[in-house]
């Protein structure tokens, strides 16, 4: 079975370029006769098709008015080439026209027009926004598509009138569109972080948000022009984007309008205020519509769309996820009060063996990405009607990865804290690809849950952030490895550094000064590296920048972290006492029954065991 990532859309935002890829499937409209008169002939003269063949394979196709295999439609990739020198492989990328002009040679002569094809990616992204729009239905069984009703009433629509009916009705199916239609009614003008936070499955790395004020504290410290536009245009969470796509859609049919929003945000002792561009509200006929997807005034409820690759994203253990919450809709389809123990003893039922709390965690997730599911405090009933939704014909089997055996360890003993934050485990562990995440998140934790003060910094000759209380400071250094971290020399010395420039605080030494960033009351500095698991001679390496700095450091992996999170939050591990283990692993030692921590796990004895 191929391996198609329904349901989350992020960079489609063209419904004409949408409505010509349905156009595909209906022989006879206008775009259909332009793709077989004009752009294939096109791309043959050109010499533009990847292979020779594929102009007659996609006359053919198109004329037949068939299902179309999903791999014709998206073609194939670069080949190892960049995207810009790839040639077209896939008729949805030849019906995709490109933004650049470009001189090709057709039938002997120079022309210059806009590339008329475009990527495998952009090409995926549109048909996966036409099958989570319920436009295209997707056959599991052969991997392929077939346009729907729905698709050829939009594609013969000829009024911009009775196009944006179409596209507002399918909207309304889109589960993730009434979570945003919901959100904008309830808390009023948002910006995409403020409705990315609440947006999918937030205690997975595949639904990332960027804290606001990490964000605002950035662009407001940010050194020039050119900096603050790549924080505008390149610095969001997944999360963040798909709630800032969906708006775009929305604003199309006048149901949201984009307004910038002026921000007050706290991040240590600093406040900025800044203009958020990416902020949005909802019009009188969005929450005109948004109440006819609920049922309301006599309507009848729109029934939602929900693909199985909805249910998880790039988590770990993807299919998994996404079968046992096919599962859960399953047993709350009848629409009746299911209680966490209901739904726990169904599951068992499946053979499907889960704790409380990672059942209320999908719970909660399934209301995120746009499910109308009612909780009372007890019970929870589902008032949507759900199509699409293939079930497993067997259980996939639950990965036991480390990633995944931490976090659901971690997940039943925190009671205190948001659970958003199980999300550091799977940075921890991902590899250096999303150690920017780990980083943010690492600080969000300690300045937005456990109120220290604190920034985020990384970038060059930065530590990745630091956080203080009172008298006492902390030096970060973010480390995300799968397989555990060991504390090499270079990176001994690169926290050696860091250290001596905050203890000599002269800008020849550094210029971006980023000890600043301490309030001036501190005067007790310690470091730590943060990881997965440790490995190596963790204590001796930190006695090498004990001699050479004279500060004291230690380790933490990030579960442990999870655990003084949760004891500072409910009260039983001051905050004071918190920032003081950090120059003392006898003392930690000494408490690690007394909190909730694994005692083989503590700071040292991680280090020295390698766990």
């Amino acid at each position: 079975m191929a391996n198609r990532t329904f349901g989350w859309v992020q960079n489609p935002s063209s419904t004409e370029t949408l409505r010509d890829i349905l156009a595909l499937f209906v022989p006879g409209s206008e775009f259909h006769k332009y793709m077989v008169n004009e752009r294939l002939p096109l791309l043959a003269s050109a010499g533009l098709f990847k292979s020779a063949d594929l102009y007659m394979r996609f006359q053919k196709i198109l004329r037949s008015d068939k299902p179309i295999a999903f791999e014709v439609l998206k073609g194939t990739g670069a080949g190892g080439e960049s995207r810009s020198k790839a040639k077209c492989s896939g008729l949805a990328q030849a019906a995709v026209t490109g933004q650049q002009f470009k001189k090709y040679v057709v039938d002997g002569r120079e022309i210059r027009i806009k590339k008329p094809y475009t990527d495998d990616w952009t090409a995926d992204g549109f048909l996966r926004w036409a099958v989570s729009l319920g436009f295209l239905d997707y056959n599991y069984s052969d991997d392929t598509c077939q346009i729907t009703k729905e698709g050829r009433i939009f594609v013969n629509a000829q009024t911009n009138r009775d196009k944006n009916a179409i596209l507002g009705q399918a909207f309304l199916s889109y589960p993730p569109v009434c979570r945003v239609l919901g959100l904008l009614i309830r808390y009023g003008h948002l910006t995409k972080f403020e409705i990315g936070s609440k947006l999918g499955f937030t205690d997975e790395a595949g639904f990332t948000s960027i804290p606001q004020n990490i964000w605002v504290q950035a662009y407001e410290e940010a050194d020039d022009d050119e900096e603050k536009s790549k924080l505008r245009s390149d610095t969001e969470g997944s999360s963040d984007k798909y709630a800032r796509m969906i708006c775009g859609w929305l604003s199309s049919i006048g149901w949201v309008r984009k307004r910038p929003k002026m921000v007050r945000e706290t991040m240590g002792a600093r406040i900025y205020n800044c203009s958020i561009s990416s902020a949005f509200e909802i019009t009188a006929s969005g929450i005109l519509n948004y109440n006819k997807a609920l049922g309301k005034s006599k309507c009848t409820r729109i029934p939602k769309i929900v693909y199985r690759e909805m249910l998880a994203s790039k988590a770990s253990g993807a299919n998994y996820l996404r079968m046992r919450r096919a599962l859960i809709l399953e047993f709350l389809s009848n629409h009746k009060p299911r209680s966490i123990k209901d739904i726990k003893d169904f599951l068992t039922s499946r053979k499907i063996e889960e704790e409380s709390a990672t059942i209320k965690d999908d719970m909660m997730g399934l209301i995120n990405i746009g499910l109308d599911i009612y909780f009372d405090g007890t019970y929870y009933t589902l008032h949507d009607k759900i199509e699409k939704l293939v079930p497993y014909q067997e259980n996939v089997a639950k990965e036991n990865t480390d990633a995944a055996v931490v976090k659901d360890r971690a997940r039943l003993r925190l009671h205190y804290i948001d659970h958003k934050y199980l999300t550091l485990i799977d940075y921890a562990f991902s590899g250096k690809d999303n150690s920017e995440n780990f980083e943010i998140y690492t600080i969000d934790l300690l300045v937005n849950e456990l109120s220290f003060n604190g920034v985020h910094l990384g970038g060059t000759r930065k530590p990745d952030g630091i956080f203080f209380d009172e008298h006492n400071g902390v030096i970060i250094d973010n480390k995300a490895y799968s397989k555990g971290f060991t504390i090499t020399r270079g990176m001994a010395d690169e926290m050696i550094r860091y250290v001596q420039e905050n203890n000599d605080r002269n800008p020849e030494r550094n210029s971006n000064q980023w000890w600043l960033n301490f309030d001036e009351s501190v005067n007790h500095f310690n470091f730590v590296f943060i990881s997965s698991l440790f490995k190596g001679d963790i204590p001796h390496m930190l006695n090498n920048i004990k001699q050479s700095t004279g500060i004291d450091g230690c380790v933490l992996t990030a579960e442990n972290l999870l655990y003084f999170a949760d004891a500072i939050k409910c009260g039983e591990l001051p905050r004071k006492n918190f920032v003081e283990m950090f120059g003392c692993n006898e003392s930690l030692e000494r408490n690690a029954v007394t909190y909730p921590i694994q005692e083989e796990q503590s700071f040292a004895k991680a280090a020295d065991k390698g766990q």
